[in-house]
Formats: structure tokens, sequence, C-alpha cells
């Protein structure tokens, strides 16, 4: 929807190009601080090195706000939450799990605290802004918040390198953990990419700081986050070269299938083997008996409902056990969907599911009917959520831009949102 302008007794306060620039000078924030860059710590500190009255106001702040200019635009409001079912049907039971959760006025608090306000910045963000916006708005966020960590790390070591622990002198930037630095670089470098060769207007100057990202990724020591940046990069020229059209393209397609299977066929069927050969543990830090735990033992426990927002690595009780298989209790399953059936259980993953199928789907229409970048985003992004929870836990778990990203897709990508912004 275009902004429109603001008057007084016939005089013009804001002009539409003015309230344009704010709002997405004002969603630019919003996504930086569900990023994470101001509520960065100093490495094995809990504390944030920004005071956390500070936070709490800001927080509250882009809370309120944004509920405003929701409610300054009710008819969009409505009919882009109505847009999607599914999403909406994920959405509620997160926000209801407090009715089955063994620790009610914990999963109120982080429903409270957390998931709403995500929720809200989605709707704001699908219901105001084109694909086109959306995705030179989230390409600046990822942008600064990566060159706000290579600054934090060069400038700040204390707070931009983990400075004790095994993965001592690795980059993590405002992030807690070397992981995370390194996704967010795979996204950054990947938004670079397209925009240097696929956007409307080519901005070749990306390319210099698409070497930066892949720099940072070496620097980082997140091996999971290296191959997937060179896994997301042969996607996005998959997406785009090839538009399933003709008996090339699905030629090519279904080898692209066959080769996949294949591989994953070898990989799976010699993991031990093939780890053992480049000296690297074969359970994967500890996953591959977290994972067994949580699947086999706490799953069970609640299998339809799961135990409510943000409760179960809370829990002493619940966590029980993991010190014992895993040698330490982890702070989170190092897989989102693990995560998200612990938090709503089965019927809630399979909302999840559902939505982001659909949207899969209709980003991949939509990619290969229009060639611009902006078109092709969703589909890369979609595809690199899957991959970059398989091994981590970047969906609904505490406040993450992934999963804003996720809903605004959603929500966009709805036929009637879509039509009535193209």
């Amino acid at each position: 929807m275009q902004a429109q302008r603001i008057t007084l007794n016939g005089n013009t306060l804001l002009s539409a190009k003015q309230i344009d620039l704010a709002e997405n000078c004002f969603a630019a924030f919003c996504l930086l601080f569900f990023a994470g860059a101001f509520g960065f710590s100093s490495d094995l500190s809990e504390a944030s090195v920004i005071p956390e009255s500070i936070i709490t106001l800001l927080r509250y702040g882009t809370y309120a706000s944004t509920l405003l200019l929701l409610l300054l635009r009710p008819v969009e409001t409505i009919k882009t939450a109505r847009s999607n079912k599914w999403a909406l049907g994920l959405i509620a039971i997160v926000c209801i799990s407090f009715l089955w959760s063994p620790d009610p006025s914990m999963t109120i608090d982080a429903v409270w605290k957390e998931f709403i306000p995500m929720f809200l910045l989605s709707l704001y963000f699908a219901s105001r802004f084109t694909l086109e916006q959306q995705f030179k708005i989230v390409l600046w966020v990822l942008v600064i918040v990566f060159l706000e960590s290579v600054a934090l790390a060069v400038a700040m070591p204390g707070v931009g390198l983990h400075t004790a622990g095994p993965f001592i002198g690795s980059w993590k930037g405002v992030f807690a953990q070397k992981n995370q630095f390194g996704a967010h670089s795979t996204m950054t470098m990947i938004a670079l990419f397209m925009l240097a060769n696929y956007a409307e207007n080519k901005q070749r100057w990306a390319l210099l700081l698409f070497g930066g990202c892949f720099a940072a990724l070496l620097v980082s020591s997140s091996v999971t986050a290296l191959a997937l940046s060179v896994l997301g990069l042969l996607l996005t020229v998959f997406y785009r070269r090839f538009a399933w059209l003709g008996k090339r393209s699905i030629l090519l397609g279904s080898l692209f299938v066959m080769a996949a299977i294949s591989f994953s066929y070898v990989l799976f069927s010699n993991w031990v083997e093939i780890l053992d050969y480049f000296d690297k543990d074969p359970t994967l830090s500890t996953r591959t008996l977290i994972w067994h735990l949580v699947i086999n033992s706490k799953i069970p426990g609640s299998p339809y409902l799961g135990y409510g927002r943000g409760v179960f690595w809370n829990s002493p009780t619940l966590t029980s056990g993991f010190e014992t298989i895993a040698y330490h209790i982890p702070p989170h399953a190092h897989n989102g969907f693990l995560d998200l059936i612990l938090d709503v259980g089965l019927i809630g993953f399979v909302f999840f599911c559902v939505t982001w199928f659909v949207a899969y789907t209709r980003a991949a229409r939509l990619a290969y009917d229009r060639k611009a970048a902006a078109y092709l985003w969703p589909l890369v992004f979609l595809s690199m959520l899957i991959l970059f929870n398989t091994f981590e836990s970047y969906l609904a778990r505490l406040t993450t831009l992934y999963w804003i990203l996720f809903i605004t897709l959603a929500f966009s990508l709805s036929p009637k949102v879509f039509a009535s912004k193209d």
C-alpha cells in the first residue's frame, strides 16, 4: 500500500515520500533489533553490552509502534492476516500453547515478549511493503549486521570473538556463537550475489562485500555454514538458470534430483566412515546424541501438542538425561524442527510444514515468472531455511530474524496480498 500524505488545516505536514522513508527506516530498525544488532554481549557473558533497560525500552517501543501502524491500516492488516489460514493457525497454536504447558506463566511470558512482537512485525512487513521493498530492506539489514559483526571482531575482540572454550579465536560478531555468525554471513553473501547478478540494475559493488562475507565464513571456522553457503549459491544459480519449461529443463531437473538422492544415499550410508576419514566427531559435536534422546524419549512425552512455547529447555525436570547421554544439557536441540515439535507438538509441526510448502510453491511460480532478484529471494530464502534448521535452531526459538522473514513471506506470497501490491 502506498503511503498517504498527512495534512493539517490544508497544509501538508508529511508527504507520501517522507512517510515512505520513515516507514522504511522503522522497518529496518525493527529487523536490526530482532537480528541482534543491539543485544550483543561479551564472550561467555549473559549481560548485554548495551544496558538491559535500553534493550527493554527498544523492545516495547518497537512493539507499540508496530501495533499502532497496523491499527492505522485496519483493512490491509485484516486482509493480510486472513490471506493465509495455515500461517495464522500456526501462530494461534503457539500463542495458546500455555493452555497445556507444564509452566503456563513461562509460556505466556515467552509468547508475550518474543512471539507476538515477531508476528506483529511480520504482519506489518507483509501488509505494508512489496516484495521488491522487502528484499531491499532485508538486504541492507543483513549487510549492516554483518559489517557491525566485523567491526566488533576487529575493534572489540572480547565481544566479537570467542575468547575461551573450544572455539577460541573464531569470529562470532554480534551473535552468541560462531555458527549463528556463519549462517548470517551465508544469507548476506547469497543476497549480495543476487543483487550483483540478478537485480534489474546490477550492483557490481556488491561483489566486494560478497568476497568479505566469504572471508568472514573462513575465519568463523563454521564448516557447516561454509558448506551451506556453497550449496546456497548453487541453488540460487540453479533456480535462476532453469525456468522448468521445456524438455531441457525437465531433464536437467530430473538429473539434479537423481544426483542429490545418490549423493545423500552415499553420505548417510557411510556417515561414520566419512567423518572418521576427515578426523571429525561422528556425533557432530553430540548433535546426534541429542536428537536421539529428543526423538525417542522427550517428544513421546507430549507428542501432539508439545510442552508449550519456551518451556522445555528451561525445565530441569524435562531436560533430565541429557547430561548422561550427551554429556551436557544443551540450550536447544540443534535442530529447528525438533525444537518446534517440543514447543507445539506434531500438530503445530504439520501447520508449519503446510505453511512452508504452500509458500515454497508460490515462490517457485513467482521466481520462474519474473526474473528480478526480489522475486527470486523468497524461493532461495525458504530453501535455506530448511537447510539451516537441520543442524541449528533458527525457527521460532527466542527472537529470530529467520522466523519473521518466514511468516512475512507466507503472507506476502498469498495471491490476494501479492495482487493488491502488484
